[in-house]
């Protein structure tokens, strides 16, 4: 890999600050919030308040209801088949919160930083001659809170400092204890009230570094204690928050590193930015507008800051959960929302945060199986639109889609074929073949017309009715896309070597995308015999992004198609599930890339929020991925086995990119000036050949001490696990 010197990413990344002035206005939300926010990939915290009263929300990856642990299989499968409600039980839950306060600061002005480089929080407030600073962060390599505090007033601040579990001001919280122990605060709070085998908990410890903490264990609904800091003093105030999934012994475990961080900050604070200097140095982006940057650097933050590599995935709001009732049940939504967030982390390189993507696929299979087979009559898998971790049902309504474990295969493939991961790969393996199995059982063989056909799946969520769709744009993409990564997963695996004359078969035989004539043009039709076009949703183009079924080596009528249909899609750009996708579609075909980076950023600055996390309504963490994956697939793309550099970029903006992960396990620096690349250089992972699409009619290539010309514009060569090359216009 490519070094990055500090250096040089660190402006980069400092251009996704975000400066906030006012107080949140979102804190305890449904959905996203408008707070500052810090995590380290399974915990979670959201800074609300200010200097009066600041509340710090805390939130857990792994803190979930699970409305089958007092059932029987056989009660739940019955639940599962016949109830098909917008709603099971199930559901992620806030974990609670932690309040840091002065009187002193009642009516103070704000101000905040959400620092990205070092994943920190800086937050200053002023009333009169009272003043404080403080710096948060979660340790990135411990469950451990640290909020520094200083007196940078004129007069002495009385500190308070409480916590509890659940919402924030509720008073009815149920089956949680809590009591004061050698000068900390302790709480324990389980996701159901009732003892169940499998229920989860949380168990919190919050501490002081100043001896002189006065606690107040009388109190009922905020046990905590409060402190005086004179002018110029610094003290320091800890919370661990550890789950059963986390150690043997949570409980003792969370009061031991609380109380340990007391004279440890500074070696946890050294490791957590240890930790993310190594995050930023795995890539670099540069587009050339500042605003762009920006966004795309605030977004690598927040996914980074919310999923992380042995830990429970995130739902759709990431470990930011401050209600206990969140939208869609805060759930891995299948359709779409549980898929995207992590596109960004394979092609930047990042994608050992989410090796554990396949945890929850993999424990879902036995209930997809039950579906597959006493819902549809089918093998293999099917699953409803939102489940949860350890097997979980969120939600048994499917919307008629069938289509949802193959969306899940997207980043299965993403994830394998640009790493080349054997052994991350034979894991997921299993359910792309359960998945396999499914359509192939599924689809409808139509001799006559000697192709395979999509009957019974809806493209849109249909809540009331059986559209009865047939060769929908969405299914015939994602069937496409599952049969053609089986076949090279498979090959490349070395498995089910007697199955891919079957799903070659399917692959060749598919029934064509359909088509039909709308403004004297060509477009996708979104299904053959149903409504053929829909101005509310991007849904019928991702055959392009992310199922890369049509690029720019397929047929040149198919490209103009899809290019007419980007083209008359007049809703495409401020669209609430299709914002974190649709850059991507549209540079997988090369369509304009003047006014695809216009309307990106003209969506940056019209959909987010202080904390420059974007938000269009439709779900939560995944637009993050609006710009990164927009970016990335601007600049490098290689889902067909040809590396292309800048294949979708304005030619008068300069850009450059550095260590991007290709498909071949390839790493991937270039940069364009003036309109010309400048030079490609690869990193050969695995020793796969490497085919390469040449800016220039002639390269030369230095490799291993030796140089040669080769003619373009298309290349293949040799390669050896961790061999370089260099090109360079010949």
């Amino acid at each position: 890999m490519k070094k990055i010197p500090q250096q040089r990413i660190k402006p980069l990344v400092d251009k996704g600050k975000a400066i906030l002035t006012q107080p949140p206005s979102r804190e305890i939300s449904d959905t996203v919030v408008d707070t500052p926010l810090l995590g380290n990939g399974d915990f979670g915290v959201a800074i609300g308040g200010d200097g009066y009263n600041q509340v710090l929300y805390l939130g857990k990856n792994d803190f979930w209801t699970q409305a089958h642990l007092g059932e029987t299989r056989e009660q739940r499968e019955k639940r599962l088949l016949t109830k098909e409600g917008r709603r099971s039980g199930s559901r992620i839950k806030t974990a609670g919160w932690l309040s840091i306060g002065a009187e002193e600061l009642k009516g103070c002005d704000y101000h905040a930083v959400q620092n990205p480089y070092p994943a920190q929080v800086e937050v200053e407030y002023h009333a009169g001659e009272a003043a404080l600073a403080g710096t948060y962060l979660v340790c990135a390599t411990q469950n451990t809170l640290i909020c520094q505090l200083k007196n940078t007033g004129k007069v002495p601040l009385t500190i308070r400092f409480a916590t509890m579990p659940g919402v924030y001001n509720t008073g009815e919280i149920y089956g949680y204890e809590d009591c004061i122990r050698e000068g900390t605060v302790c709480t324990e709070y389980p996701a159901e009230p009732y003892e169940l085998p499998g229920r989860r908990w949380v168990y919190a410890c919050a501490t002081s570094d100043r001896p002189d903490t006065v606690y107040t264990p009388e109190k009922m609904s905020r046990k905590g204690g409060s402190f005086v800091l004179q002018k110029g003093e610094s003290a320091r105030i800890f919370l661990t928050l550890l789950s059963d999934l986390d150690c043997d012994d949570p409980k003792e475990e969370s009061f031991r590193l609380s109380q340990l961080a007391k004279t440890n900050w500074r070696e946890l604070t050294a490791a957590h930015q240890a930790w993310w200097m190594d995050y930023w140095s795995r890539s670099l982006v540069e587009s050339g507008d500042e605003t762009l940057d920006s966004f795309y650097y605030a977004s690598m933050y927040i996914i980074g800051s919310a999923v992380r590599a042995g830990k429970v995935p995130p739902g759709l709001f990431g470990p930011w959960v401050t209600y206990d009732r969140p939208k869609w049940t805060g759930s891995y939504t299948l359709n779409y929302n549980y898929q995207s967030p992590f596109f960004c982390l394979y092609p930047s390189n990042r994608q050992d945060l989410v090796t554990s993507y396949i945890e929850p696929l993999l424990d879902i299979i036995p209930v997809g199986k039950m579906y597959a087979q006493k819902k549809f009559g089918r093998e293999g898998i099917c699953l409803p639109v939102e489940i949860g971790p350890w097997g979980m049902v969120c939600s048994s309504i499917f919307h008629h889609q069938k289509t949802n474990a193959a969306y899940c295969c997207c980043n299965i493939f993403m994830h394998y074929f640009s790493t080349l991961d054997e052994e991350w790969g034979s894991r997921a393996y299993p359910f792309v073949r359960e998945t396999a199995d499914f359509w192939e059982s599924d689809l409808i063989w139509e001799p006559e017309q000697n192709r395979y056909s999509v009957v019974g799946d809806s493209l849109h969520e249909e809540y009331y009715k059986d559209t009865g769709e047939k060769n929908n744009t969405h299914a015939l993409g994602l069937v496409r896309m599952v049969m053609k990564g089986i076949l090279d997963m498979s090959e490349s695996l070395g498995l089910d070597a007697q199955k891919r004359e079957k799903w070659r078969h399917i692959l060749e035989h598919l029934a064509p995308f359909p088509v039909f004539e709308r403004n004297g043009q060509q477009v996708f039709r979104f299904n053959e015999d149903s409504y053929p076009w829909r101005e509310s949703n991007g849904t019928a183009l991702k055959m392009i992004y992310p199922f890369h079924t049509i690029g720019l080596d397929s047929d040149p009528k198919l490209l103009e198609i899809a290019r007419n249909t980007i083209s008359q899609r007049t809703r495409l750009f401020d669209n609430g599930n299709a914002f974190c996708e649709f850059t991507a579609m549209c540079a997988t075909v090369s369509w304009q890339p003047r006014l695809l980076l216009e309307k990106l950023k003209e969506q940056c600055e019209l959909r987010s929020m202080p904390n420059k996390y974007i938000w269009h309504g439709g779900g939560g963490i995944e637009d993050c991925g609006g710009v990164t994956d927009g970016l990335h697939e601007m600049m490098l793309q290689s889902h067909e086995g040809v590396l292309r550099c800048f294949p979708a970029w304005p030619k008068d903006q300069d850009a450059c990119f550095v260590n991007l992960r290709g498909y071949g396990a390839f790493l991937v620096s270039s940069s364009i000036r003036q309109g010309a690349v400048q030079q490609i250089e690869v990193e050969s992972e695995k020793g796969r050949p490497l085919t390469i699409q040449l800016p220039w009619e002639a390269a030369l290539v230095e490799t291993e001490g030796k140089s040669f010309t080769v003619q373009g514009p298309r290349v293949t060569l040799e390669s050896v696990p961790g061999q370089s090359f260099r090109f360079t216009q010949g």
